[in-house]
Parts: structure tokens; sequence; C-alpha cells
């Protein structure tokens, strides 16, 4: 089994040299190329969760193959439970993503060929265990992002796709000197690039001369890593680039950037700079949690007052990763696994928001809720639309985080390990699910209910491609809403293990 790695990183690789073997001009044959590749990377993916050990924290699968010896750079590949968890949750979602673009005719190689690219960038972020690998697949990721976002995007595509790369890269230079900063403090060993072997606080007494001034190292290169990472996520005040880039992206890339991009600079923060860094985190708590605070309420003020509705949903992002700042700094059992649980469940119901809003602009080529005239977008969906009203109202409280589906658990356990260490902030972040409520409760009122726009009169509700791709999504906010276990079970040991770390300090 230790090969399965391989061939879930190469896999779209393949796929991706399959597509481009395509002639041009058949563009069906494209897009099975495409959902084959991403329908068997998704069953590896199940198999791996089936065969992973619950039992220990340990790495699992691991590949380790001498790639640049003379720097002691490897090939270094291996997963823990919390990247099980964004390892099922990156198949998914770009399964879901190639039917969900059945529908593009744009340049229909590139793009499947880009989708396919950037699939693999994002698996590799996610298992590399050696540095020098991870910046790698980090940086390679943005290649395929800037131009599906720069060529298939709207109005104001080349802004956002340039935004998102400049800030992005930004964030990556200074997590490249942290690196190169990690592997001098190492003495250039074995075992410098080896994420694993400098975890456990190993630099917390060794110290950096920068500008003729003594710093702590664990300190300066926690706040490196720290801003490499929070401009991913995107955490307050780096969000900027976040609505820029869902607005003007398609839809299955939009669905990829929330579901799964803006993860990986949590996971950053539970794979790097905690375990490495673990006294200069603990110290810091405090202002993560504020960062998290002012993410969660500014979001979501923000999304209440969109007009936009994609602009809406992107906001609320903002909003519910900073619930997963919160959970993050509160470094207990019951925070930290809420914050793991959000990622995983605000990628499925946030893809679900997504993925609707392609749907309905596909038939209404806009997104408004009220139009820049003031004239009404939408009006009385829910009479023309059942059957896509039921999916929205199953995604809209999903992200709302009603009890019985799958936001709720996670918003719960992330108040429950907070509350202690941060009392204020949690009574002051509830706020931000009532202001959260407010917004798409609103939303939805102004759309689905009301008098009917005479416009949507020819829209037609959701085909049977529509509903298979929706399916997975809507299975997943109901039974992990109901039945969290699978999920916890998965990363338990692996977050027990890190919060057992960070106690020490």
């Amino acid at each position: 089994m230790n090969g399965i790695l391989n061939w879930i990183l190469w896999l779209p690789i393949i796929g991706m040299v399959g597509v481009i073997l395509t002639p041009k001009a058949k563009e069906n044959v494209i897009r099975l190329v495409t959902l084959v590749t991403t329908s068997i990377t998704l069953l590896l993916s199940v198999l791996l969760y089936l065969k992973f050990d619950t039992s220990t924290p340990d790495m699992q699968f691991v590949v380790k193959v001498p790639w640049i010896a003379q720097f002691h750079i490897n090939y270094f590949l291996g997963i823990d439970g919390i990247t099980m968890l964004m390892t099922f949750l990156n198949a998914l979602l770009f399964f879901i993503c190639t039917l969900s673009s059945w529908t593009i005719h744009k340049n229909v190689k590139a793009y499947f060929a880009l989708l396919l690219m950037l699939q693999s960038t994002v698996f590799g972020v996610f298992f590399s265990l050696d540095f020098f690998l991870f910046y790698v697949y980090w940086e390679v990721m943005l290649l395929p992002m800037f131009f599906l976002i720069g060529i298939w995007g709207g109005e104001n595509r080349e802004y956002a796709a340039i935004k998102f790369f400049l800030y992005t890269f930004f964030g990556s230079i200074f997590m490249l000197v942290g690196i190169i900063a990690l592997y001098y403090a190492t003495g250039k060993g074995p075992d410098s690039f080896n994420i694993l072997a400098h975890q456990g606080g190993k630099f917390v007494n060794e110290t950096v001369s920068i500008f003729g001034h003594t710093f702590s190292f664990e300190h300066i290169f926690f706040w490196f890593m720290f801003l490499g990472f929070a401009i991913k996520v995107p955490v307050f005040p780096f969000h900027t680039w976040l609505p820029h880039a869902h607005v003007q992206a398609p839809t299955a890339v939009s669905v990829i950037l929330a579901g799964v991009l803006l993860k990986m600079g949590t996971y950053g923060f539970l794979r790097i700079a905690f375990p490495i860094f673990p006294k200069a985190a603990v110290d810091s708590s405090t202002i993560i949690a504020i960062l998290g605070l002012i993410s969660v309420i500014y979001g979501a003020f923000c999304a209440m007052a969109q007009d936009d509705v994609k602009k809406l949903v992107a906001y609320s992002s903002v909003s519910h990763m900073g619930f997963v700042m919160l959970g993050l700094s509160a470094m207990t059992t019951q925070g930290v696994n809420g914050a793991v649980l959000q990622m995983f469940n605000h990628g499925t119901s946030t893809a679900m928001m997504f993925l609707l809003i392609g749907i309905l602009y596909e038939r209404s080529h806009h997104r408004w809720i009220v139009k820049p005239d003031g004239s009404k977008g939408y009006g009385g969906l829910s009479t023309k639309l059942p059957k896509y009203t039921t999916v929205f109202i199953i995604g809209m409280f999903a992200s709302l985080g009603l009890p019985g589906l799958s936001g709720f658990i996670s918003e719960a356990l992330i108040f429950l390990g907070i509350y202690q260490k941060f009392t204020t902030i949690t009574v002051i972040a509830v706020v931000g699910l009532l202001i959260g409520a407010a917004y798409l409760l609103w939303m939805f009122k102004r759309m689905f209910f009301g008098e009917v726009n005479p416009e949507t009169e020819d829209y037609e509700d959701m085909n049977a491609r529509e509903v298979f791709y929706m399916l997975p999504l809507c299975i997943c906010v109901i039974v992990f809403g109901i039945f969290p276990s699978p999920l916890l079970n998965v990363m338990k040991a692996s977050v027990g293990h890190l919060v057992e770390l960070m106690a020490k300090f």
C-alpha cells in the first residue's frame, strides 16, 4: 500500500498528459478522460481511508526517495489523520468540479489539463514531508489557478488573477526565508529539510541577529511562517484578494478555491508553524484568536452588505475560516478537533453554495440579488425551481450551522475548546453566528420568496447531471452533521499528539 500516495499524487498528471494528447476537436473525450482520472483518484482516496490506522499519530503510507542528495532534499511523502481528511475532500471536490465543468466550451483542452494539474499540486502540498518539496508544490499551485481565473473568469478576471498571484507569492517569500533559516539552524544536516525532524520545540533557545539586533529565532520565524499561511486562509487584513478571485473565477475554480485552497493555509499551521514553533504559537495564541474574531465579525458584516450572491458567499468564507482560526488558537483537543472538522465541513457546504450559484448563473447570466439599477435580480425562485430550492436550503442551513447539519458540530466543538481560554472572545464570536444567520436568511428571502421575477419564467430546474454531482455533498453535510465520528476518529490521534506537544509550552 505504500505506493498508493504516488498513485493519488501522479494520476492527475497522467490524466493531464492524456488530455494534452487528445485532439482538440474531441471535447467529450477530453471531458471523459478528466472524469475517469478524478473518479479513480476519488476511489483511491476512499481505499486510503479504509486502510488508514486511526490508532496512531505517526505518518502512514510513507514514501522516501533521495532527490537532490547534495542538499539532503528528498521526495518524502506521508499522511496522518489531518491529511487524510484533506485528501478525501480534495479528491471529492475535483470529481464534482469535473462534472460541473461539463458546460465549459472555451479552450476545453487547456481548461481540463490545468484542472488536473491543480489537483496534483494540491495533493503535493498535503502529502509533502520535505520542506523543499512542500514549497515547490505550494508555488507551482499558483500557475494553474492563475490561468484558470485569468482565462475562464469574468470581466475583471485579469485583475483578480494577478491580485491572487501577488498576495500568495508575497506570503510565500516569507515562508521561503523561514525554510532557509531552518536549513542553516539545523546545521545543513541530513534532516535539514525534513518537516517532521524539526518538530517538538527544538528552536526555543535559539537566537538570530537581524539588523544588528538579537531576536528569538522561534518567534521571528513563527511569524514568517504565519504570514505565509495567513494570506492563504485568508486572515484579516490579508483577505482582500479573496472576494475578487471568487467573483471572477469560473464556478469549479471557486469551489476548489473555497473548498480546498483556503485549507492549505490552516493545514500549514497544523503541519508546520505550530509543531515546529510551539512556544511562539502558544505565546501568540491571543493575537491569533483576535485575528480570527475580526475575520468572523468583519466577514459576516461584509457578506450582509452584498447584492452579488457570489460575493456574499465569498465573504462568508472569510467569516467561516475565522472560526477555524479561533479553534486553532484554543490549542485544546476540542478546539483543534473543531477547527479541522470545520475545515472539512466548510469545504463541503461552501462547495454546495458556489455550485448552486453557478447553476443559477448558467440560466440567468447574472448573480444579482438586487441589480445595480435597484431592480430585482431574482425573486420567487421556489415556485419555479423546487429541486434547486431544496438543495439550496440544505447547503444554506449547513453553512449557517443548523443543528443536525455538518456546520453545527464543528462550530460547537470550537466554542467548547475556546471558552475557558478566551471567554470574552467566545461570547463576541457567537454574534458572528447570529449575523451569519441573518445574511443567509435575508438572501434566501429575497431570492426565493416574494413576487416571481418575469425573467425567471424560462429557467429550468436542476437536470440529472446537476442533481448527481450535488448528491454527494448533500449526503456529506447531512450524514456528518448527525454522525461525525467517521471524521473525528480519523484525526483524533494526530490532533491529540499536536495538542500534547503544545501543552508542554
